[in-house]
């Protein structure tokens, strides 16, 4: 949906192998055949970006194509012992009394729901900073549902669809598309998105923000460069 095998680059996978996590970073054209590969008994993530390197750290960022939130609706009384349907009615109607736009899909994770915004395009790692402002805007909006605030940057991976959850006995499966016009899964511009959750007021602090730790690394490189200081 949002990794394509024509492009550069490279994507990762994290496998529960008896307890232990392992990574393997593959490069994109070579994706059908890995997750074809895929144990499907076995806890598997993937990652949601693409990157220059086999590493999936922000530094070797290479493009995203959309946003995303982990939605741990098991933790919310109000909507534990659901079903996945029922989770992904419920995430529907607090999307549109939140006023946000619906997602593209929506995932059963087997235990919450993960919720995606797909891109009509990929955006640049030049773009992250706007991304991770909507990344942080979805979360604050979506606490209320369990969002995880820990799962909204860049390098994140999620569970992988039609592998199994080891903690629920559960498959990670679509339980709901929004479709477009043509039956395919809606795309949205990344630029609409950000005017949406990002007024500008907000999209100026987190500008101010940025420039401020920025300001703040570039003086403590030249206090550092200072020669024949006091101690």
């Amino acid at each position: 949906m949002y990794h394509d095998s024509n492009r550069s680059g490279f994507f990762s996978l994290l496998v529960d192998v008896r307890g232990e996590k392992r990574q393997s970073s593959h490069r994109l054209a070579d994706m059908p055949t890995i997750l074809n590969l895929v144990d499907n008994t076995r806890d598997t993530w993937m990652s949601q970006a693409e990157f220059i390197r086999p590493n999936r750290r922000v530094v070797n960022l290479a493009r995203l194509g959309l946003l995303f939130t982990d939605l741990d609706t098991y933790r919310i009384p109000a909507l534990a012992g659901r079903t996945p349907d029922q989770l992904a009615a419920s995430v529907l109607y607090f999307c549109a009394e939140d006023g946000l736009p619906a997602p593209s899909v929506l995932i059963y994770s087997g235990r919450g729901i993960q919720a995606k915004w797909l891109l009509d395009g990929t955006i640049p790692r030049h773009a992250l900073p706007r991304w991770n402002a909507c990344q942080r805007y979805l979360v604050d909006r979506l606490a209320h549902v369990g969002a995880d605030p820990m799962a909204k940057d860049a390098s994140r991976v999620l569970r992988t669809i039609e592998t199994v959850n080891s903690k629920s006995g559960e498959v990670c499966r679509v339980v709901h598309v929004t479709n477009d016009t043509d039956g395919q899964p809606v795309r949205y511009n990344f630029e609409y998105l950000a005017d949406v959750l990002l007024p500008t007021a907000r999209w100026t602090i987190e500008q101010q923000r940025q420039e401020q730790t920025e300001r703040a690394k570039r003086k403590s490189r030249r206090f550092l460069l200072v020669p024949g200081g006091k101690t």
